[in-house]
């Protein structure tokens, strides 16, 4: 069989272009500057990317539940290369999720129209993405729309490659695909099955499909005739966005149908098939991710707590005995420790939504989540195994040695001690990411706090600021917080660091790896403090488990927290002056559900509208 793959670039490349055309024609960016104009299109991210991909070609979202990669797809496209190890050859990558280089992102999210900004890698990648996705629709349970069709004559077979390629750009384009684009389409299906197989046919023009604009950006364009300052959406262009905003994906049947059937005109429309949503298991995974977003936490795979601060707590020595040797065990014990830390965090914000009280009060304050016997040592002897409770069990990559390799994490519920946790702000994901290799970090924890959930801009650290840090080292003669506080003294810094490090202070009960401390460097923690929020708010508390609870509560805190799901909604920075906000932000300070955050999000005429720029209400 002859390789196809500089055709299928050719081709693909081509009806990519001329899908574009209309966008160009009509001056809209597909890449958003700092101010993009309000008919810019969200970009789908990577995990919309994969999520989407999962569910048009009927595929479970885990790789290893997919089927063997198609022998087609050799030709079509090249295999991916290993990400891990560098002197024996790692295990080969999964078929799915593909692994794209992260968005720039907006304020620490991604899906945000002012931090997308694809590069030439990534828009490489979207098209060797595509080639190796598109053959997998030859073995999808969903994509043929008749049986048996490698059996069927030639005719009906193509017959039926074309009825199945019309349905599945329908479902990609996410609305029923225009004439126009019907004439390119069919006219792309012909060029490919004239020119090799009718499997090869059919893949690639599915990877042409998965390389369109249509496809790829969220196009929301709302009643044409609007004049004022903002349109109303679609049907479908509602059902995109109430898809990707609590599934990261494309809607489904039920939710195709009723844009059909113009079942989402109305806030009831709109309440029912949020609600109904919120309860299908795919809701878990998309909320989760916006926490791991909101809260930095899905970088925690990159902490590196030092062997000689913390090696004894793991049970190995602090140091090698020989310099020369390579350090083999830390990697190999840091490795599950990470991984823990970032599933233990996505287990507690699922079950405290989903399972739980659900509300921002528990999300805040319960001592109960889940560990494993990579985090053991840090939760100490006060954490308690629940009984009866189902463990979970999750396969992790872990890198030592420079060779990759995967293995099984199990993770059981555990009840803590209420003085020593209390909410995602004391978990040692949280903590890890607000350290250093041997010392917490004050100004970093209390930055994290402000910012995130205060909604506080604290602007960039003077010039030197970082040097003027205490050094990072196990040999000190006073507590963290004393050397922080006097390097933060000068005038230059104390404007600033007023605010910072109180918040900051309040954790100093946790170490650099997020474990509980009664002491520091021989002397008792000082954990107490005061903070002014924006707005004249004040906070004053004993500890972090003090300052957490308080928080909670905040009328400041609950405003951020809509704020920051109203623009992850909308995927653009709103205002926080903008028009309809005031009444979401007031009624979760009353009722501080989060599920119905999300509905009363859903249903609002800021989702349900776009700005248009023609008048003062546009809220870019």
């Amino acid at each position: 069989m002859r390789d196809r793959t500089v055709p299928a670039l050719i081709l693909t490349t081509v009806l990519a272009f001329v899908a574009l055309a209309p966008l160009a024609a009509a001056g809209q960016r597909v890449a958003a500057g700092p101010d993009p104009p309000s008919t810019a299109p969200l970009a789908l991210t990577p995990a919309e990317y994969n999520n989407t991909i999962a569910d048009l070609l009927g595929f479970p979202r885990d790789g290893e539940r997919w089927p063997a990669r198609p022998a087609i797809a050799d030709t079509l496209s090249p295999r991916r290369a290993a990400s891990k190890g560098v002197f024996l050859p790692p295990p080969p990558p999964p078929v799915w999720p593909w692994r794209f280089p992260a968005e720039p992102g907006s304020d620490g999210f991604e899906g945000i129209v002012q931090g997308q900004n694809p590069s030439s890698y990534q828009v490489e990648e979207l098209h060797l993405a595509a080639m190796h996705f598109a053959s997998f629709a030859l073995v999808s349970p969903t994509f043929f729309s008749c049986t048996e069709w490698t059996t069927l004559p030639a005719t009906e077979q193509e017959t039926c490659a074309w009825m199945s390629i019309e349905r599945f750009a329908e479902r990609a384009y996410r609305r029923p695909i225009r004439a126009q684009e019907r004439r390119r389409l069919e006219a792309f299906w012909q060029a490919n099955n004239a020119a090799g197989p009718r499997d090869e046919a059919v893949a690639l023009t599915v990877a042409g499909i998965l390389q369109s604009p249509a496809f790829h950006f969220r196009i929301e364009p709302g009643d044409a005739s609007t004049s004022g300052a903002t349109a109303r959406l679609s049907q479908w262009e509602l059902a995109t966005r109430l898809s990707f905003f609590l599934w990261d994906s494309m809607p489904d049947e039920m939710l195709f149908a009723a844009a059909a059937s113009g079942q989402l005109a109305t806030t009831e429309d709109i309440e029912r098939q949020a609600r109904r949503m919120l309860d299908d298991p795919e809701a878990r995974g998309a909320i989760v991710h916006f926490h791991h977003q909101w809260l930095g936490t899905d970088k925690v795979l990159l902490v590196t707590p030092a062997r000689r601060a913390f090696g004894p707590l793991f049970g190995i020595t602090a140091r090698l005995d020989n310099a020369r040797d390579d350090d083999l065990k830390w990697p190999a014990i840091m490795g599950p420790v990470r991984h823990s830390m970032k599933l233990e965090t996505e287990l507690f914000v699922e079950q405290i939504i989903f399972d739980g009280a659900g509300t921002f009060n528990a999300l805040m304050t319960d001592n109960h989540g889940y560990m494993s016997d990579a985090t053991a040592p840090i939760y100490g002897t006060g954490a308690t195994r629940i009984a009866g409770l189902p463990t979970v069990t999750r396969t992790i990559e872990i890198v030592v040695a420079s060779i990759g390799r995967t293995q099984p994490l199990t993770l059981y519920a555990a009840e803590f001690p209420p003085n020593e946790r209390a909410g995602v702000l004391t978990l040692p994901s949280v903590l890890a990411l607000g350290a250093y290799a041997v010392q917490p970090g004050p100004i970093l924890r209390g930055k994290r706090v402000l910012e995130r959930l205060a909604c506080m801009d604290m602007g960039t650290p003077i010039q030197g600021a970082e040097a003027a840090l205490p050094p990072d080292t196990l040999t000190a003669e006073s507590t963290n917080r004393q050397r922080t506080a006097t390097a933060t003294s000068p005038a230059a810094c104390i404007s600033c660091h007023t605010l910072l490090n109180p918040p900051g202070f309040a954790f100093e009960h946790y170490d650099a790896i997020g474990k509980w401390r009664d002491q520091d460097n021989g002397q008792m923690v000082d954990a107490s403090g005061s903070v002014t929020l924006t707005g004249g708010e004040e906070i004053t508390f004993t500890d972090g488990i003090d300052f957490a609870r308080k928080l909670a509560t905040s009328d400041r805190v609950r405003d951020c927290y809509v704020l920051h799901w109203t623009r992850y909604a909308l995927g653009t920075q709103l205002d926080a002056q903008a028009p309809g906000l005031d009444a979401l932000q007031a009624r979760f300070r009353e009722n501080d559900s989060i599920k119905e955050l999300l509905v009363s999000i859903a249903s609002s005429n800021l989702f349900r509208t776009r700005p248009t720029g023609n008048g003062s209400g546009d809220n870019r």
